[in-house]
């Protein structure tokens, strides 16, 4: 179970370095860079790494190089959750709003007068 999970954390690395380089090579032809921000290429690649760090486990690594390996391998989820967060925070639309809608009392089809 364990070479399964760091088979796949593997896998997820190569291909988030792979998306990276189709994503180079379709702005280099021209695509607009902005609709490219490398979210296909940081998930699986922090999926991968966080998959990676059970490698000492299968390895029969030692204790205290287990738990600092389980630590590091636990960041990447704090540091996708705090980015998460921010760009939802970030997002239009989301949250309270903060402007109103422009007020219609002065205007001649509140203000009582005939058209």
């Amino acid at each position: 179970m364990t070479w399964g999970i760091v088979g796949m954390g593997a896998l997820f690395v190569v291909a988030a370095a792979y998306w990276r380089l189709v994503e180079q090579e379709q702005v280099s032809r021209g695509a607009d860079a902005f609709r490219f921000r490398c979210y296909r290429v940081w998930f699986p690649l922090i999926i991968g790494v966080a998959a990676l760090g059970r490698l000492p486990r299968a390895l029969n690594a030692s204790f205290p190089v287990v738990v600092v390996s389980d630590v590091l391998s636990f960041a990447p989820v704090v540091i996708v959750v705090g980015l998460g967060s921010v760009a939802a925070a970030r997002k239009p639309g989301s949250g309270a709003r903060t402007t109103t809608a422009p007020d219609r009392a002065g205007t001649a089809e509140n203000s009582g007068e005939p058209k």
